[in-house]
């Protein structure tokens, strides 16, 4: 009988997870081209020419000469570009900023990087392949939150 009642409860069990796991909000990331491919990289202040450790990604852009702005907002200046599209590209982290638009994409996400000039911007995320409007890349992340674990230095200060 013991035997029974331990079966009996675990199936139970088994069945009441099973039902949480249906009944749970199934994610809505979208972002079938996350950025990848973390590697350690030196990046250099263009100001004082100081260095600074850390961690890029790769990031899949959908087309070339892509505009990399001063600050993350539409309307501020353009610093540079990145020439190739596809995944030449490397990228810091992202941050929210202004929304930008290009046809029926728009996202308020944006993406940190150098461009080909070697000017510090921002590169609007309805750039980035894969992904929904207003969704973050799956695979860059917020600074902090680095992929490799918390081990990353926080982003150079110039970069703010």
């Amino acid at each position: 009988m013991k035997r029974m009642l331990g079966r009996t409860v675990v199936a139970a069990a088994v069945m009441a997870v099973a039902a949480v796991a249906v009944a749970a909000p199934q994610a809505g990331a979208t972002d079938n081209v996350p950025c990848h491919s973390p590697r350690d990289k030196v990046l250099v202040n263009p100001k004082d020419g100081r260095q600074w450790p850390s961690t890029v990604l790769t990031c899949n852009l959908t087309r070339g000469h892509v505009p990399v702005y001063e600050s993350r907002s539409p309307g501020s200046r353009v610093v540079g570009e990145l020439v190739q599209g596809g995944g030449a590209n490397w990228f810091v982290f992202e941050n929210k900023g202004a929304t930008f638009k290009d046809g029926s994409a728009e996202n308020n996400w944006w993406g940190s990087t150098q461009a080909d000039n070697g000017a510090w911007g921002w590169v609007p995320e309805v750039y980035f392949a894969g992904g929904d409007n207003y969704e973050d890349d799956a695979g860059l992340l917020m600074p902090g939150g680095y992929t490799c674990a918390n081990v990353c230095p926080p982003a150079p200060p110039w970069m703010w």
